[in-house]
C-alpha cells in the first residue's frame, strides 16, 4: 500500500517465534475460521513463518516539518 505520506516494510524474522505466541494467545480469533488468527493457524509452519515475518507500515498523517521540535531525525 502506498499513499502521499509513506509506507514501508520491516523484516521482523527474528521475532516471528514470538510474534506467532502473541497471536496465538487470542485464542477465540485463533478458533475461529475467518478471522485472520484462524486462517493462519491453519497454514502450514512455512507459509505462516513467510508471512508474518514482514510488517508493513503505512503512514496516515504527515509527519514533523523541517524544523518542528517534535521532529525525531535531521
Amino acid at each position: 500500500m502506498s499513499n502521499s505520506y509513506g509506507a514501508t516494510s520491516v523484516d521482523v524474522t527474528p521475532w516471528t517465534d514470538a510474534k506467532w505466541r502473541a497471536i496465538l494467545a487470542h485464542r477465540g480469533e485463533v478458533a475461529r475460521e475467518r478471522p485472520l488468527p484462524g486462517i493462519l493457524a491453519r497454514l502450514p509452519e512455512a507459509v505462516r513463518t513467510q508471512i508474518i515475518r514482514t510488517e508493513h507500515l503505512t503512514r496516515l498523517t504527515p509527519g514533523p516539518t523541517k524544523g518542528d521540535p517534535a521532529r525525531l531525525a535531521a
